[in-house]
C-alpha cells in the first residue's frame, strides 16, 4: 500500500525564489598589477579556471576602466562543441560590478581554434548587446588546450565594432 503524503501543498507565502549568479569577485585579491594587454594575457587567466579540456567552456573577464580584471564568471560548460551564450548570463554580473569592459573566451576540445560561424554570429550579439549597455567587448578569444587561439580583435573583426 502506498503511503500518501500528508504534508500541505506549500503556499506562495511560504517560500521565496532566490536566484544566484555565480561570480567570483576577488576585488583587490583578482586586480592584476597590469592590464590584460593581449589575448595571451586573458588565455593564462581562462586555463587556471578550466581544468577539463573535454568540454567548451564559455568564461567572462570583467575589467574596470584600465582593463584590469575585477571578476570573472564562468558562464556556461558545454558539450564537445557548443558552449551557448546568452548575453543576458554574460552582461548581468557585468552590470552589477560596475565593468567597463569585458572579454569572452570558451575553448574548443576539437583542437581547432578556428571560429565556428556560430562563434562569428555570438560575438557580434555581444558586442551589440555591449553596445546598448555601455559595456565593451574587447576580444572574443577561441583558445585550445594545445596553445592555439584565434583573438577577434587581433583579426580586426568587423563584428568587435
Amino acid at each position: 500500500m502506498r503511503k500518501q503524503n500528508k504534508t500541505p501543498p506549500l503556499q506562495p507565502k511560504s517560500f521565496c525564489v532566490v536566484r544566484e549568479a555565480v561570480i567570483q569577485y576577488r576585488g583587490q585579491s583578482l586586480r592584476i598589477r597590469s592590464a590584460l594587454l593581449t589575448p595571451q594575457d586573458a588565455i593564462a587567466l581562462a586555463k587556471k579556471r578550466v581544468h577539463d579540456h573535454s568540454k567548451e567552456h564559455l568564461l567572462a573577464i570583467y575589467l574596470d576602466g584600465t582593463h584590469r580584471p575585477i571578476a570573472f564568471s564562468l558562464v556556461f560548460i558545454g558539450t564537445a562543441n557548443s558552449a551557448p551564450a546568452n548575453p543576458r548570463e554574460i552582461f548581468q554580473p557585468a552590470v552589477a560590478l560596475g565593468a567597463v569592459s569585458l572579454i569572452v573566451l570558451h575553448n574548443h576540445p576539437s583542437g581547432e581554434s578556428k571560429p565556428s560561424s556560430c562563434d562569428d554570429q555570438v560575438t557580434k550579439t555581444l558586442a551589440e548587446a555591449g553596445r546598448l549597455l555601455g559595456i565593451k567587448l574587447l576580444d572574443h578569444i577561441v583558445w585550445t588546450v594545445s596553445g592555439d587561439f584565434y583573438s577577434y580583435a587581433d583579426s580586426a573583426s568587423h563584428l568587435l565594432r
